[in-house]
């Protein structure tokens, strides 16, 4: 059977409570109907935290639902998603129920943005099991704390950023498991210093790790996601070679022209790169048929894509992510 395995940062999606709905003077009566999610929500570029006004974040999100039914993917990895309540939401309103399972577990990053998985609706795939890996420590063993608030304390000494979902899947005849990732962000403090390859390199050695105890038991790993580095870039600093140059990994991309790889359009800069990946075990190198990268959701200031735009991206503001969705196409 053929399968298309898909990874997208959907940019901050979170969910829209009921009590945005309400004038700030109007003090909630009903708490509980208050707290229900009933939409999504967009913000303005940056991180200054602003939502947009609602009729242009139901707008942007419609070309985030857009942008992802573009790509027509049977296996969905998704980032930066609130929690499995605005990711079941956001599937219905959106997406018009395109998945039928969803699969989220809430991780570490203090914003609350999570990683998850989506099957198509009606594809015949068994989930045999999931696990979270939210609580391991970098050096060991797992967390002290579970308060998310101790930055220090938890998120700090996390070994993953986020999560590393993982997801045992079964498809046709191949015992696949899934890992699906957001690693640490790239940061330099005014100083120069750099605060976060090492973070960075941790994470993907314990992805290998998860990865190669998956393998001994017969199964065949998929790493996916968001991992915030171009391995192409001319200041890459070798934090994803335990993934992206392994030779346990394939990197299908590569299969591209190099001009063609990139996969985040980072608008300060107008500049891309790579950052999201889909790295499968060389046990399905056989398997793998084909590699696409969707691009009809980025904003019009992204020349360096000329094609068109999905939805209503006729102006920048509008854009379903900054990020694109990379697929891979397998035979199994």
């Amino acid at each position: 059977m053929k399968l298309r395995m898909t990874t997208f940062n959907c940019e901050n999606l979170f969910g829209r409570y009921a009590f945005l709905n309400r004038p700030p003077e109007d003090q909630p009566k009903d708490y509980i109907q208050d707290i229900k999610i009933t939409d999504v929500v967009a913000f303005e570029p940056g991180r200054s935290n602003t939502l947009k006004p609602r009729p242009i974040a139901e707008a942007q999100r419609k070309n985030t639902g857009l942008a992802i039914l573009e790509a027509e993917p049977d296996v969905l990895a998704v980032c930066e998603i609130e929690n499995l309540t605005t990711l079941r939401l956001f599937n219905a309103k959106y997406m018009r129920n395109y998945f039928d399972r969803v699969i989220l577990v809430e991780g570490n990053d203090p914003r609350g943005i999570d990683v998850g998985v989506l099957l198509r609706r009606g594809l015949k795939a068994d989930v045999r099991a999931i696990r979270s890996h939210a609580d391991a420590a970098a050096l060991g063993g797992f967390l002290t704390t579970t308060n998310m608030l101790d930055m220090k304390g938890r998120v700090g000494k996390a070994s993953f950023s986020r999560d590393c979902l993982e997801v045992d899947l079964d498809v046709g005849s191949a015992p696949l498991t899934l890992l699906v990732n957001h690693f640490k962000a790239q940061e330099t403090r005014a100083n120069g210093t750099d605060t976060t390859t090492a973070k960075r390199r941790g994470q993907a050695e314990r992805a290998a790790a998860i990865a190669k105890r998956a393998r001994a038991t017969g199964r065949l790993p998929v790493v996916m996601g968001d991992l915030n580095k171009d391995v192409a870039d001319s200041f890459y600093d070798d934090s994803l070679n335990p993934l992206a140059k392994s030779s346990v990994f394939l990197n299908p991309v590569t299969a591209l022209p190099a001009d063609q790889r990139w996969t985040h359009y980072y608008s300060s800069k107008r500049s891309v790169s790579q950052l999201d990946y889909l790295l499968p075990d060389k046990g399905l190198a056989q398997a793998v048929v084909g590699v696409q990268i969707t691009r009809g959701g980025l904003p019009p200031a992204c020349k360096q894509y000329t094609g068109p735009r999905v939805g209503s991206i006729a102006t920048d503001g509008l854009e379903a992510s900054d990020h694109c969705a990379l697929s891979v196409d397998f035979v199994l």
